[in-house]
């Protein structure tokens, strides 16, 4: 059953609402040199953008629209791709063409100074219901001059054309622009989604970069009309952060699962457990989290992190013998492990790279992913993860917004504006979290399983990954338990993403 069916009929019981809790293109080798000095604020960024972008960045952001076009591979390299000072014009055989035309040269000087539009553009042709509904324009930022006509025009023939510099906004939106831009961060340092382009114009509810891929698709079919693109299906990716596990004991925390989250027995678990050899009730919740995975057909992965207590850190050490044999016992049932690096690790290189280590060798594993504690993130946070040897990244999603923050829910490699080069780290975006639905946006439970399933309902549009985090701790509140199982019930046997296929076959 579609996920558009499923929104109309949600089984989710009216509740209160309750904060869950407060608080290939060019390959330069990677300049070497402290991570500090590498996250100091650069004008040389500014100077080398308003030069404008380089051929192998509009190559790249070819490719990824190709990629959400459903493009395979050995067709696109069949193409004939020559990138001009005015355009990018790709060959597709015989007369078949198509032209993308390139900003002029003093817009890139107006782009660093915020002077720039953002442009709803009409289909090449209109589509079919329900995608019509879903995707009834496109939306692209950071244009040079205003535009209303449709994304892709016949100028002749075979010969199409892109009025406005596409290649350039996805760039753009995919590598994150705008936070190189602004220095307004909140007290934890974070970029959010209030401050962003997507947020102010309406859009950040919307996957606008693989819906490119659609109109593309519309051209592409027109001009091979032997060819047919595969049916776009949604893919899952669930995420857990092991913020808390119970150790070491905090009071506080246990006598909250009785007053905050009605939950007398997780107390006295916590409380009596180590005389009867009991886990304490947040490590017992992540058994759970994966069991209910496991009961829908789905896959769980789970971030753990190693790290001493800190004002943002619960500091648990991973090597303790009973969180040892959870872990254990989870990587043997085949539950995905991963990383999830302390607060103080963001912009620190050394802190990073040491906790890594430390985690890979207690997981047993040597290539994993993972995600930044408190979403603490920038876009040169992807070079550190790539001199850490980290696999993927599945940090960026906003805290204070459920939505796209890089315009996509399609994996990909990020692109370097600094370093003018692709990164050698998959990015799985992150679109939502329980912490921003109940604290963040204050929804009530039946309001987060609504917005979660019309979310999920854009990724299946364009044939993406919706990816999750929710919290073991989240799973100990009646309400936000039940509401996480209604979003499994929904999603029930959706395939999940596979990120190391993705990565061995080149997906990506």
């Amino acid at each position: 059953m579609s996920l558009a069916k499923q929104i109309s009929g949600l089984e989710c019981s009216a509740m209160p609402q309750v904060a869950l809790y407060g608080s290939q293109a060019l390959r330069p080798e990677v300049p070497s040199g402290d991570s500090a000095e590498a996250n100091s604020p650069s004008s040389s960024f500014k100077v080398q953008l308003e030069r404008g972008i380089s051929p192998a960045a509009r190559l790249y952001a070819l490719r990824q629209l190709a990629h959400r076009a459903a493009i395979p591979l050995e067709l696109l390299n069949s193409w004939n791709v020559e990138v001009n000072d005015d355009a990018t014009v790709v060959a597709l055989g015989r007369d078949a063409r198509i032209r993308f035309r390139h900003a002029p040269a003093p817009f890139w000087h107006d782009l660093v100074n915020g002077d720039y539009h953002v442009m709803r553009v009409a289909w090449p042709h209109p589509p079919a219901s329900p995608l019509s509904a879903l995707v009834p324009n496109f939306i692209v930022p950071f244009v040079d001059r205003p535009y209303a006509g449709p994304l892709f025009v016949r100028t002749s023939g075979d010969t199409w054309e892109c009025p406005i510099d596409l290649l350039a906004s996805m760039l753009l939106t995919l590598s994150r622009f705008e936070e190189f831009q602004s220095d307004e961060r909140d007290m934890h340092g974070r970029f959010l989604a209030a401050q962003s382009v997507a947020l102010k114009n309406n859009f950040l509810h919307r996957p606008i970069v693989d819906e490119y891929g659609l109109a593309l698709q519309q051209v592409i079919e027109l001009q091979l009309p032997g060819w047919r693109p595969p049916e776009r299906k949604l893919r899952v990716k669930l995420s857990h952060d092991v913020d808390e596990i119970g150790f070491p004991l905090d009071l506080t925390n246990s006598l909250g699962h009785t007053v905050k989250r009605h939950k007398p027995f997780a107390t006295l678990r916590d409380l009596l457990g180590p005389a009867f050899g009991l886990r304490p009730s947040l490590l017992e919740a992540l058994c759970r989290i994966t069991e209910l995975s496991k009961d829908h057909g789905l896959a769980s992965a789970l971030y753990w992190k190693n790290s001493p207590k800190s004002d943002w850190d619960s500091g648990y050490d991973l090597s303790m013998k009973h969180v040892h044999k959870v872990v254990s016992r989870l990587k043997n049932e085949g539950v995905e492990l991963g990383v999830h690096p302390s607060y103080y690790t963001f912009n620190n290189l050394h802190r990073l790279g040491d906790e890594v280590e430390h985690i890979c060798k207690v997981i047993d594993e040597s290539r994993v992913g993972g995600r930044q504690h408190f979403l603490r993130w920038h876009p040169r946070t992807w070079h550190d993860w790539e001199k850490c040897g980290l696999a993927y990244d599945s940090t960026v999603g906003f805290s204070d917004h459920i939505g796209f923050r890089a315009g996509t829910c399609v994996p990909y490699r990020p692109w370097s504006l600094e370093l003018n080069r692709e990164i050698d780290l998959l990015e799985i975006p992150l679109l939502a979290m329980d912490v921003t639905l109940a604290y963040y946006m204050r929804l009530a439970p039946e309001e987060s399983v609504a917005l979660l399933l019309q979310c999920a309902e854009h990724c299946e549009c364009v044939g993406g990954v919706f990816t999750l985090l929710w919290h073991n701790r989240s799973l100990l509140d009646p309400n936000y338990g039940r509401a996480y199982e209604t979003v499994l019930e929904a999603l029930k046997f959706t395939p999940a993403f596979d990120w190391k296929q993705a990565l061995s076959s080149g997906q990506c």
